[in-house]
């Protein structure tokens, strides 16, 4: 009887330590998707950071040229001004 109690002993640690291993196998299996994914998550971080770059490039690009917009509309508006007064004073000397 002895004997049938140690090997259920050794059998039942034996179960334990294959259910320990299995269970480190998928810890070791979900702790390398988990680093993929948090790869994954890294580079796509790279990429929008990138994008944010060119957006704010492009967005002060567009302010530099409606800046020059409104100069040009005031430089416009300006002459157009002068026009009118020189079409006003031709019109007073004839």
């Amino acid at each position: 009887m002895e004997m049938f109690s140690k090997e259920l002993y050794e059998l039942d640690k034996n179960t334990v330590q294959y259910m320990i291993d299995e269970m480190q196998d998928t810890i070791d299996a979900q702790k390398d998707e988990l680093e993929k994914q948090q790869d994954t998550i890294d580079a796509q971080k790279d990429e929008l950071e990138k994008q944010q770059d060119t957006i704010d490039a492009q967005k002060d690009e567009l302010e530099k040229q409606q800046d020059t917009i409104d100069a040009q509309k005031d430089t416009i508006e300006e002459l157009r001004r002068k026009n009118e007064e020189l079409l006003a004073q031709s019109i007073a000397i004839q």
